[in-house]
Formats: C-alpha cells, structure tokens, sequence
C-alpha cells in the first residue's frame, strides 16, 4: 500500500508539482529553499518541500530528483481542470508574495472604484465623488491630482461593472488594483 504525505499534490490542488528546470542558471526567479527555510520530506518520486510564505504554508512536490543546496530554476505543472484557480494562486503566492497587504490594498481600491462608479452614474459630480471615495480635500487638488484619481477610479469601477465579478474574483494583483 502505497501512502501520501498529507501535503502531496495528488491529494491537494494547493500543492505545486515541479521539476528542477536545466540550463537556466541566470533566471529571476530561482527558487532557494535554504533562504525559504523549506523543510522537506524524501517521496518514493522526489520531494516534498514546505516552507513559510507570508504566514501560509506553501508546498511543492518536486518529482524527479532533490532539491540542491544552491537556488534553482523550477519548471511547474499547471493541469488547466478544477485545480487551476488554486494552483495560480499558489504559484502567485510562491513568486509573486503580493501577500495579505498587497490583496487588501487591491480590494480596497477595486472597492473605492465601483463605489465611485456607482455614484457617477446616479448623476453625482466628480467632485462629489471626491468626497465621498476620498474624504475632505482640496479641489481638484495640486496639479488636478484628485481630480485624475477620481476619473481613473470611476473608469476602473465602470470596467469592473461591465466585466462582472470573475474580474474582481479572480484578478491577478498587480498592484494596479
């Protein structure tokens, strides 16, 4: 009988597979798990990895061999079924670690976008969204500064509308909210 680590891809959509990719040796994102403090468990097809990511566990079936002491380039397979929203934002999380921050940051400017959305299309004035998105202020502010945020917030809010909630739901956070 053969048994699985909890933590294994075959039982959890969460659990990156990946192989150690060759000739890569210059890439940006080489994964180092001795800087990952990544605890790993030998399996009968290569390793298990886990390691702290901003306060989750993130985990990694590498198949094919073991992880070397120096930084790597990883080649990962993403299987495009059920899993797929999980495994991205996994990997997202792995490489890209926009984090708790970086998602509340996008939410909370997606958030102010349809509000403003909202209140320029019952007839509200730019300025008066203004006020209620981003508080008292000057206006339209230094160099039309509050002015331009609040047109491009409308604009965002309308796109965000016209696309539905997949856009907000499944957003890749960029920083761009």
């Amino acid at each position: 009988m053969k048994v699985l680590p909890v933590w294994s891809a075959v039982l959890d959509p969460c659990v990156l597979r990946a192989r150690i990719a060759s000739g890569q040796t210059k890439a940006s994102c080489r994964f180092d798990a001795r800087a990952r403090r990544a605890r790993r468990v030998s399996g009968t097809e290569g390793e298990h990895i886990a390691f702290d990511c901003l306060g989750e566990v993130a985990r990694i079936d590498l198949v094919g061999g073991r992880l070397p002491t120096e930084p790597v380039l990883l080649s990962f397979e993403i299987i495009a079924d059920e899993r797929l929203g999980r495994q991205l934002a996994a990997l997202q999380r792995v490489y890209f670690q926009a984090g708790a921050g970086g998602q509340a940051n996008r939410l909370r400017r997606q958030h102010l976008s349809l509000l403003a959305a909202d209140a320029r299309a019952a007839g509200a004035s730019l300025r008066d969204v203004a006020e209620l998105v981003l508080g008292p202020g000057n206006w339209p502010g230094d160099g039309d500064h509050r002015k331009s945020l609040v047109r491009r917030l409308v604009a965002t809010g309308a796109l965000l509308c016209q696309e539905g909630p997949a856009a907000i739901l499944q957003s890749w956070p960029d920083g761009n909210g």
